[in-house]
């Protein structure tokens, strides 16, 4: 179902605060990917931000020859009455990985956040084997969404199976258009039924937007006409990312740039949480040290 991955979402929208910062982010966040990029062709890249953020982001990305960088509005996806506005920018986010590739026909796609960053070489196939993704994985039982999304979906919850983990990862717009497909009854449509998710498990995490895609998948049996199983995955040469060289405070941060310049990442992407407050010119030097 996968011949390759040359496209990928990115949401963003920008904080009235922070400005410089987000766009800082995002700036690296394509510089690496135009560092690393090993294809012939130009790597998609589509920015989805709300209305007010487009112009600024259009006027302010970084371009580069291999990487084919579009931004477009929110609004381009979802009406102005659709309750999608109505949930917060956390959760927006994840709706908009699913929903745009959806509607947009993308086949398979990489899904990034502005604290991601590249680090190794790739190309269209390097997450491509035997016509399925070698998709990131964890276990079930480490977090408390997937027995809230099983009674959602209508899936049993089993807490040794693994599910899709977090971004980056490899998805397909199949699965994404048929996990939003099941979320709708009748008149009702998928974002209201996700907001009423929202509401009535308040204060917990309800649903995340893979844990909805692989559930649903695994309810239809489609899962692994996708995705390889985790434990091939778990095992493979080409990595997304690896935990041990992703940031996720300050105490990370300083023990990792001790590191060897050219430190193998053990992934072809990292995470620097923006929460962890590092200066973006520091990000930038550690995320640029990695040898290609």
């Amino acid at each position: 179902m996968f011949t390759q991955v040359r496209q990928a979402i990115l949401p963003l929208a920008l904080r009235r605060i922070s400005r410089r910062g987000d766009f800082g982010r995002a700036g690296l966040l394509i510089e690496s990917l135009a560092r690393h990029w090993r294809d012939a062709r130009p790597f998609e890249l589509l920015v989805v931000a709300p209305r007010h953020d487009v112009q600024l982001l259009r006027s302010n990305l970084p371009r580069f020859p291999n990487i084919d960088v579009s931004v477009r509005s929110e609004g381009d996806f979802f009406p102005a009455f659709s309750r999608f506005y109505l949930m917060t920018g956390w959760y927006r986010q994840q709706i908009v990985k699913l929903q745009v590739p959806a509607m947009l026909g993308f086949d398979g796609y990489l899904t990034l956040d502005s604290d991601v960053c590249c680090v190794g070489d790739f190309d269209a196939t390097t997450f491509v084997k035997n016509k399925v993704a070698m998709s990131r994985w964890e276990p079930k039982e480490h977090h408390e969404w997937w027995r809230h999304v099983s009674r959602i979906v209508g899936v049993p919850y089993e807490p040794q199976a693994h599910g899709l983990s977090v971004t980056p990862n490899i998805l397909h717009g199949e699965l994404a258009a048929q996990a939003l497909k099941h979320l709708r009854f009748g008149p009702v449509d998928e974002m209201t039924s996700l907001c009423y998710w929202l509401a009535r498990k308040f204060g917990t995490v309800p649903w995340t937007e893979y844990s909805l895609y692989t559930s649903v998948a695994e309810l239809k049996g489609n899962l692994f006409d996708y995705h390889a199983h985790w434990d091939p995955c778990y095992y493979a040469d080409d990595q997304l990312f690896s935990e041990d060289s992703c940031v996720w405070g300050a105490d990370d941060f300083e023990r990792l740039v001790q590191l060897p310049n050219g430190s193998k990442p053990g992934g072809k992407f990292i995470i620097v949480q923006s929460l962890a407050r590092i200066p973006i010119e520091r990000v930038r030097d550690y995320c640029l040290s990695f040898a290609g």
